[in-house]
């Protein structure tokens, strides 16, 4: 019995996704805006060939009026041949509200006619990193005949438990010769510098196995690491950067990188689950800047890092409801066994197999306490207890009336917990590859 007079608190929690760090080194859709844009086709234009409604292509656009470069949308042609936009794949950057672009022609979509025209509406200003003496348009050139040092520090429980400390590398990056004749070093394509960095810290073992890296060149077009699938590819209208071809440098324009700290750890499966299996929970977090040659990174001008989203860890996994239940079941004598033929026997995978340890669960609590004197010494005493419920659904009607039946207890608190928001990363990143899937224990 629970006696609604004797309960201080009731209080839920939402199940929260995780959410990886992601930041921004040098120029991107970040940094030098037009990182979330939104818009429609202005000009339906003539020309492109029926296809049906279901067929999605991405294409690419050319800029009429504004300065951006890079956007990338998604399509559909109908049947008439009219362009209908279904999504930004490539935000591009530089965008501003009111700039025009024109949907291209590739991959035989359309016969010479008059092109669509799509109109920006609004776009994600710029978000400039403060401190160090940086650019505040976050772009900087890189000169011939330089070498440029890229630090890269990944924090977190992965990275303790990968190497008993936090990961970190220095990836350099020699820009070449500079041309025959020459006076004075001449800037270079700063893409290049990107994609030797993303290169080396993509294939680092220390921490190559907790990123993955986009290059943004300075064009705004997307380059992803070699070995991403094609599928992704097409899917998305970008390319490998070993098949980066420099057009040149462009004055005024560069060239970043954007680093989504991404991770997977490798877990025992259901059949020989034991209580101290340990399963990973922290997102990782990264640190980047460029340093001099003594590791310094604020000795000179340095390379602008902001970040995107900051990593947030998930609340309410199956994996936590699991054990917390088997607990439960122990205060009353009823332990897990570890050997699998005696949990068979007990009933206990039947307590497993009740959750699915891969969901998020809704989590309520109600905590209250029995008050009561011990005879014959008629001491005073007050047991308190935590009730847990959990759902994969939020239970609406149990939160109303249980609220409505502790109206009157003068004391308690009732509270929800809900989560932080999750950031829109608006550019897709290939899935995450498991190191060692080998890592699993076999059913017998």
């Amino acid at each position: 019995m629970v006696n609604p007079k004797y309960v201080s608190r009731f209080y839920s929690v939402d199940p929260c996704a995780p959410q990886n760090n992601v930041i921004h080194v040098g120029s991107t859709y970040w940094t030098a805006g037009g990182g979330v844009l939104t818009g429609a086709i202005s000009t339906p234009g003539v020309g492109y060939l029926p296809a049906p409604q279901a067929t999605a292509v991405a294409t690419t656009t050319t800029t009429t009026a504004g300065v951006g470069t890079g956007l990338v949308l998604s399509i559909t042609i109908s049947a008439l041949g009219v362009p209908t936009v279904t999504g930004i794949i490539n935000p591009g950057k530089g965008y501003i509200a009111t700039d025009t672009v024109t949907i291209d022609c590739i991959q035989a979509l359309c016969v010479p006619g008059t092109l669509a025209v799509y109109t920006i509406a609004t776009v994600t200003a710029s978000h400039a990193q403060e401190g160090c003496g940086i650019s505040p348009d976050c772009c900087k050139e890189y000169l011939c005949g330089e070498t440029y040092s890229l630090r890269l520090d990944v924090k977190g429980s992965p990275a303790l438990r990968f190497l008993d400390h936090n990961a970190y590398t220095t990836q350099d990056a020699y820009t070449g010769c500079c041309p025959a004749g020459a006076i004075a070093p001449v800037a270079v394509d700063s893409t290049e510098v990107m994609i030797l960095w993303a290169n080396g810290l993509t294939t680092n073992p220390i921490v190559g196995p907790f990123v993955q890296i986009v290059v943004q060149a300075e064009d705004g077009s997307l380059w992803y690491a070699p070995g991403t699938s094609a599928a992704f590819l097409a899917a998305n209208g970008a390319d490998t950067w070993d098949n980066y071809v420099s057009p040149g440098h462009v004055n005024g324009t560069c060239a970043g990188l954007i680093i989504n700290g991404a991770y997977v750890d490798t877990k025992f499966g259901d059949c020989t689950f034991q209580l101290s299996d340990f399963y990973e929970k922290e997102p990782v977090r990264l640190y980047a800047s460029e340093v001099d040659y003594n590791g310094d990174p604020c000795a000179f001008t340095t390379l602008c890092v902001v970040t995107e989203c900051q990593g947030l860890q998930v609340q309410g996994l199956g994996e936590t409801v699991v054990r917390d239940l088997t607990m439960s079941e122990s205060y009353r004598q009823n332990f897990l066994a570890t050997d699998l033929r005696i949990r068979e026997i007990t009933q206990g995978n039947q307590i497993i197999s009740s959750i699915d340890r891969s969901a998020l669960y809704y989590r309520y609590m109600l905590q209250h306490n029995v008050p009561r004197n011990y005879n014959p010494s008629g001491t005073f005493d007050s047991d308190q207890y935590l009730l847990e419920v959990f759902s994969l659904v939020p239970l609406t009607t149990f939160v109303t009336d249980t609220s409505d039946w502790l109206s009157n207890c003068g004391v308690c608190e009732i509270d929800t917990y809900s989560c932080s928001t999750v950031c829109v990363v608006p550019i897709s990143f290939p899935a995450i590859p498991v190191y060692n899937p080998y890592n699993v224990v076999a059913c017998y």
